[in-house]
């Protein structure tokens, strides 16, 4: 049996590249903005200048010991 010549189908193999691309730098991105977010919100945990929400850190509070 002869396969006629018209009823090649020829693979594209090197399509989706610009798809791929933008995911890569979808990353890129999303590491850059986790990177900088982090950078200008993290404080240690042993940091002076870090306390804990509603706490206040003013001397009064800090130096309020039971004396004796």
């Amino acid at each position: 049996m002869r396969v006629p010549p018209d009823t090649w189908v020829e693979a594209k193999t090197n399509e989706g590249w610009g798809i791929a691309a933008g995911v890569v730098g979808l990353a890129v991105l999303c590491i850059v903005m986790a990177t900088v977010v982090h950078q200008r919100t993290y404080r240690h945990p042993t940091d002076v200048t870090w306390h804990a929400t509603g706490q206040q850190s003013t001397p009064e509070i800090r130096d309020a010991r039971p004396a004796h």
